[in-house]
């Protein structure tokens, strides 16, 4: 067995999660402010269980606060506890919830335990990497990335966030099997677009510019997709000469313009609803069966790229799910199945509009696209 102890003070909750989640490492860890001792259970990198001596953080209390149990139903239970039962079988045998919902409240009141525990800025903790207690745990199956995410979300002290994520400078990238990671977890939409956006490292200044929520917002997204091992953070030493530094300013070899992922989806839409607008003046009520015509077809053969995505009424793709399906998928593919959308719709205004009005709106997607290339060089 090995021990490891230190201040709260000095670290955080997500700092000690995270190489014992990431190293799949299996143990008890405590945690002790004034009187109260919590206990969170690792197994195998899994947060399993959690207990609490706080009485507050009982299941009666946190089934009574939300209109569950009775206030006489809690006493009762709380009497029989001393006798050395548990107090959700207490509550089952006394009929004041069902057996059905015992796992799902023990679940929940687990979840509330660890997420208390994000808020602490003071106090010990003590962890002891072995054999788990099998007497005292309960193995629940719960999402250990949701849990280290809404700890996060939930803190609201910018110095607790500012210590979390870092200085402006600091960098970030995406880790190695981060894929594999967010197919488990269940994220917000700007959670997720801005994980769509990184291209190589970036900044903590870079990725704020980078996207449009409020600077403290796309801190506290960075802090947690690095708890749940979303994002590595680069040390100085280790930082890569020539990589990319900004997440919307790595130009594309092939092509001189943008490669991020969430510009690119921009500057198709741009394009995009060029197109829209011609062929809605044209065909009009027809129009509708056009595209979906279009997405259909782009979705038998780019199905990865294009599931769930849909045209708003201006003519633009759905940014969420194209990145979205982006990011789960192969970053590297995705310009050539935009690309293609727009080669089977300038394909279908020919037999729709005719050759003429087609080579109308090729030549207006091709000055389109001389001006996008301009504002990417700067010129």
């Amino acid at each position: 067995m090995s021990l490891v102890r230190g201040s709260l003070d000095q670290t955080s909750l997500p700092s000690l999660l995270r190489p014992l989640i990431r190293e799949r490492r299996t143990g008890v860890l405590r945690l002790n402010r004034g009187a109260v001792t919590k206990t969170i259970y690792v197994s195998g990198g899994r947060l399993i269980f959690a207990t609490s001596t706080d009485p507050d953080d009982r299941l009666g209390e946190m089934l009574l606060a939300k209109g569950v149990i009775t206030y006489r139903a809690l006493e009762e239970s709380v009497l029989a506890i001393k006798v050395g039962k548990r107090q959700g079988t207490i509550l089952v045998e006394s009929g004041a919830i069902r057996s059905r919902d015992l796992i799902s409240g023990v679940t929940e009141q687990v979840q509330e335990i660890v997420y208390s525990v994000f808020r602490w800025d003071m106090g010990s903790f003590e962890f002891v990497e072995g054999d788990l207690p099998s007497r005292e745990v309960i193995v629940l199956r719960m999402s250990t990335g949701d849990l280290l995410m809404e700890g996060i979300r939930r803190i609201q002290a910018w110095s607790r966030i500012r210590g979390g994520v870092g200085a402006l400078d600091q960098r970030y990238a995406l880790s190695h099997d981060y894929r594999t990671l967010l197919a488990g977890l269940v994220l917000e939409k700007h959670e997720l677009s801005l994980v769509a956006t990184l291209v190589g490292e970036a900044t903590v200044e870079e990725i704020c510019a980078a996207n449009d929520l409020s600077d403290f917002v796309v801190c506290r997204t960075i802090w947690g997709l690095w708890a749940a091992g979303v994002l590595d953070k680069i040390p100085e030493d280790r930082r890569v000469e020539g990589v990319a530094a900004s997440p919307v300013m790595e130009t594309s070899p092939d092509k001189g313009r943008v490669a991020s992922v969430g510009r690119e989806i921009d500057l198709f839409n741009e394009l995009h609803r060029l197109v829209f607008d011609l062929v809605n003046y044209q065909l009009r009520d027809a129009a509708r069966g056009f595209f979906e015509s279009a997405l259909a077809q782009i979705r038998s053969e780019w199905g990865s790229v294009f599931e769930g995505v849909a045209i708003d009424g201006a003519g633009s793709l759905d940014a969420v799910a194209l990145r979205r399906n982006i990011v789960m998928g192969e970053i590297g593919a995705y310009s050539r199945g935009l690309g293609r959308l727009l080669e089977i719709e300038s394909a279908q205004a020919k037999s729709a509009l005719g050759e003429k009005k087609a080579a109308i709106i090729q030549d207006g997607l091709i000055a389109l696209r001389e001006q996008q290339m301009q504002k990417a060089s700067g010129r």
